[in-house]
């Protein structure tokens, strides 16, 4: 067997070797979302936040979604998302207050990404999440604010 039948066989090897992985390999790229890492001390200095997370739709299908931890202390309570144009983009269905003896009461909500019978589709851009009330905010000012990038 002489040098060129030997490179060949190693070629035709390595090109084999790539077209396996190509052909057999996973073909499904996960992206690993975590929820972001904040203390209990940091939540009680500022009691919102965001993450981007992912969750099943009705018909099977994964669906993005923005989860919103925050706290409620007054009544009439709920979440306002707004555009970089402060256009509403999302307004939480129902209103929160704090528990009857007037504690502070923590809530999580999920803010569908995708168009549903209740929600449309958001498109990628910057969003300000508004702890707010029952009417739509006019400005950010004095407000719990949280800036997330979709």
């Amino acid at each position: 067997m002489d040098l060129e039948q030997k490179i060949e066989i190693v070629l035709f090897g390595l090109i084999m070797f790539v077209l396996g992985l190509t052909y057999f390999g996973d073909d499904e790229v996960v992206e690993d979302i975590q929820k972001p890492m904040i203390t209990d001390a940091q939540f009680n200095e500022y009691p919102l936040y965001a993450w981007k997370d992912t969750h099943e739709k009705w018909n099977g299908e994964i669906g993005d979604v923005v989860k919103i931890r925050y706290r409620v202390k007054s009544s009439n309570t709920k979440i306002w998302v707004i555009d970089s144009n402060f256009k509403v983009v999302h307004e939480q269905s129902v209103k929160r207050d704090p528990r009857p003896d007037g504690t502070p009461r923590d809530f999580t909500w999920t803010w569908k990404l995708y168009k549903s019978e209740r929600t449309q589709y958001i498109e990628p851009g910057d969003y300000t999440i508004i702890v707010g009330g029952m009417y739509k905010p006019t400005s950010t000012m004095g407000k719990l604010i949280y800036k997330i990038q979709i």
